[in-house]
């Protein structure tokens, strides 16, 4: 006996949900909603399901289906948007990256640049090293020469 209490309630359930389910999902366009309408203080139009007033007039609003074929076109039309959006900011990505990089690069011929101008300019005595290893000296116009080049290079590079 228990046992078929037990189903029944079962059945019974299962019935008040598939009601409920069917009065929540309609197969047919809902019928005009009805809405206030108002205006606030700064004269802004304001729409709600309660009134601000007793006396508040009601709006009623009718909603109708939308044409499927223009959805599909829209729903299309922004999935096109989309994909043009994202290739953008791929491209974007890429450009400033590489943007990114040569600046890195300018620093960089930059600093070796005002190194050397320094290194050969606060050197008494500029010298190279021969296959040996033994130190060769400029003299002193050669080692005048070096550092212009060296300070033209320098503002080749930085641009001061």
């Amino acid at each position: 006996m228990r046992n078929s209490q037990t189903t029944l309630d079962r059945f019974c359930g299962g019935v008040a949900l598939a009601a409920l389910a069917a009065l929540l999902c309609p197969s047919r366009p809902l019928p005009a909603q009805e809405v206030y309408k108002s205006v606030d203080a700064q004269g802004h139009v304001v729409y709600s399901d309660r009134g601000s007033t007793k006396t508040a007039p009601k709006i009623a609003v009718h909603v109708d289906e939308p044409d499927p074929a223009e959805v599909a076109r829209l729903a299309k039309e922004q999935e096109l948007l989309t994909a043009e959006e994202k290739k953008r900011q791929k491209e974007q990505a890429t450009t400033d990256k590489d943007k990114a990089a040569a600046e890195h690069k300018k620093q960089v011929a930059c600093q070796n640049a005002r190194n050397n101008y320094y290194r050969i300019s606060d050197a008494r005595h500029v010298y190279r090293r021969d296959v040996d290893g033994s130190r060769v000296y400029y003299s002193d116009e050669e080692a005048d020469a070096m550092r212009d080049q060296a300070r033209r290079a320098m503002i080749a590079a930085c641009g001061t």
